[in-house]
């Protein structure tokens, strides 16, 4: 069922649009002021068609209110007092339509027409990036506000800056921003910037010309230009060394690459989304990364929380990595039994949401039955933490910042009380909290 709601003063236009559009199948509900409408919960519908001017107020502000509604659903605005200033405002403010009374039913049926359409290539859209990609996954406050972030500022900038540990989907995170950004038309172009050879950075992110140096036999595109008109993500660039960091400090300040041995530029218009598992602000400090750099890179930041900070997705991260892997596999989604569910959610997950999808991935492959008991996950947990091992010197910064989140938690935000009970002068635990990258 495709559900409309109708707002509009005028009787006989809410009662034959709702008769005409119910003969043909769509559940049409109808409300005659902003007071009514702000009562219904948008997201149930399927679309909106609302008047311009209303016995209590202007329809283009409750326009504004059900676009930054999270999921809400296409407006269509009408009106037959309004010229052609109100409906490009309108379509700036987020309408997908404007249609002038007296209204025609023709008109009205080929909008809901063209809005199914658009909302299935969505819908379809979607589903593939999560088939090819994954998604962001999660009902928690933190990961709602991430998502919220992202959709708000994602058309509005071309330069960004993701956080957060190793696990925690910075990539997943890049993937969502460029769906939502102007350039989601181009090309998504991931580089792992930890892995570039010191030696080849230069010809892998700008490319080179034939013969420029030995080996060059032909010439190659480098990462900027295939990504000319889509998105860049250099994950990890905290790991690029000074001089490759220089470098892609020109492209942002002057949008032109060279490549290696030509004597042209070449003009790049992208977004360039940057990522890394690093206390930034400490590794400007330490001089490993380029302070003007930071500034260029830090125009939009997400910080991703670890998976401990969001207990309540890890059953929410189950359900869905089980079923994923079940229908993969042809078989029946495994249940986790009571006392399965709480040794999965007391789990640290020192690997965050990848050593998360590991785990489900283990019992998927490893469980015969349909129901998982505590005994049946516990040797599964253990390999997984064992294929998991973390360098000694994160495990401990990740505890001690858990722990000092913790105590200043108990001391209801007292930072004087917090040192006293760790038994610390308050000026060290400030260098703590800075160097652990705590607020």
């Amino acid at each position: 069922m495709f559900d409309i709601l109708l707002i509009d003063d005028e009787h006989e236009i809410r009662s034959t649009l709702k008769a005409a559009l119910g003969r043909r199948g769509y559940d049409v509900d109808t409300c005659i002021n902003l007071k009514t409408a702000r009562q219904k919960k948008f997201t149930k519908y399927n679309m909106i068609l609302l008047d311009v001017m209303l016995p209590d107020g202007d329809g283009l502000d409750l326009l504004s209110e059900i676009t930054q509604t999270e999921n809400a659903p296409p407006v269509v605005m009408i009106s037959g007092h309004s010229g052609i200033d109100t409906a490009v405002k309108s379509i700036q403010i987020g309408a997908v339509d404007f249609l002038e009374k007296p209204l025609s039913l023709d008109r009205v049926l080929i909008t809901i027409e063209n809005v199914l359409k658009t909302e299935k290539l969505k819908t379809e859209n979607i589903s593939l990036a999560r088939q090819l990609y994954g998604e962001i996954i999660g009902k928690s406050a933190e990961i709602k506000r991430i998502k919220k972030e992202i959709k708000a500022t994602a058309p509005r900038s071309n330069r960004f800056l993701i956080l957060g540990e190793n696990g925690t989907g910075k990539e997943l995170a890049a993937r969502m921003v460029h769906e939502f950004s102007q350039y989601k038309g181009g090309r998504f172009v991931p580089v792992n910037c930890a892995a570039l050879p010191r030696e080849l950075i230069e010809s892998e992110l700008f490319g080179h010309v034939k013969g420029s140096f030995t080996g060059a036999t032909a010439d190659k595109t480098g990462r900027f230009a295939e990504a000319d008109g889509g998105t860049i993500f250099l994950d990890e660039i905290a790991d690029m060394s000074l001089e490759a960091q220089a470098k892609i400090l020109r492209i942002l300040e002057s949008g032109e690459l060279r490549p290696v041995g030509s004597s042209e530029t070449v003009k790049v218009e992208l977004n360039v989304i940057a990522a890394t598992n690093k206390n930034v602000l400490k590794a400007v400090d330490d001089g490993l990364f380029r302070q003007d750099l930071f500034y260029r890179l830090n125009v939009v930041t997400f910080n991703l929380p670890p998976l401990r900070e969001r207990k309540k997705d890890i059953a929410v991260l189950y359900d869905y990595f089980l079923e994923l892997f079940a229908s993969q596999s042809g078989r029946t989604p495994i249940q986790l039994d009571k006392d399965a569910k709480e040794l999965l959610l007391a789990y640290h997950y020192p690997g965050n949401v990848r050593e998360l999808k590991n785990i489900a991935e283990r019992i998927s492959i490893y469980i015969d039955s349909d129901r998982a008991t505590k005994a049946d996950i516990k040797p599964l947990l253990m390999s997984a933490t064992d294929s998991e091992v973390v360098a000694l010197k994160d495990a401990v910064e990740g505890y001690e910042a858990e722990y000092i989140q913790k105590a200043i938690a108990l001391c209801g935000g007292n930072i004087a009380e917090a040192a006293r009970r760790l038994g610390l002068e308050r000026s060290h635990l400030y260098k703590k909290m800075k160097k652990l990258g705590l607020d």
